[in-house]
């Protein structure tokens, strides 16, 4: 199987970026510990930053939301992150409660999704399990940038998708046959 198809980017193209010379390099940069490693913002400050560089920057940039199935390693997730983290370009990671938001400044769409397939693969080589990963680009997304941002994710739920088997009405049972073929899709 080609690369191209386990990220699980289909029909995604590669946006022309506009040329333009940085004006003094990124509005907002991430916090370090004493001068030496980068801490992750509290979901207060993250939102804080958002606005700014919604309202403010003249660079395109996308949000990546990650979550994990167990609650309890949200932190664990946010320091596997924090390597991977280009903090001086002006990348941000902050903790939104059972969620972790990173803004990946100047990249597209198919830059967070290889992004979060390196985050993934990561994860899974640690035996952690699996991460449901959302991705909205500024500007081109803005109204689903808000939206990421603004969804209380301790309230969201992991989705789950069925497999559209048409021609089954939920008032008639299955048969044995229709167990078979029906499954659920990975969201990758």
């Amino acid at each position: 199987m080609s690369k191209w198809a386990q990220s699980g980017v289909i029909g995604i193209a590669r946006r022309r970026m506009p040329d333009r010379a940085v004006e003094g390099g990124p509005l907002i940069t991430q916090p370090r510990a004493g001068g030496r490693g980068y801490v992750l913002l509290d979901g207060h400050a993250f939102r804080n930053a958002m606005h700014v560089l919604i309202a403010r920057s003249r660079e395109p940039f996308t949000i990546v939301i990650l979550r994990t199935r167990q609650r309890d390693s949200t932190l664990a997730l946010g320091e596997t992150i924090m390597r991977q983290l280009r903090g001086a370009s002006g990348d941000l990671v902050g903790f939104l409660d059972p969620a972790i938001a990173v803004a990946l400044h100047g990249t597209d769409h198919v830059g967070a999704m290889s992004f979060a397939d390196r985050v993934r693969d990561e994860w899974r080589r640690a035996g952690r399990g699996e991460l449901e990963v959302e991705i909205a680009e500024h500007p081109f997304a803005q109204g689903r940038v808000i939206e990421l941002l603004t969804t209380d994710w301790s309230l969201a739920i992991w989705r789950t998708a069925a497999i559209a088997d048409g021609d089954h009405r939920p008032d008639q049972p299955r048969r044995a046959a229709d167990e078979r073929r029906t499954g659920l899709a990975d969201l990758q």
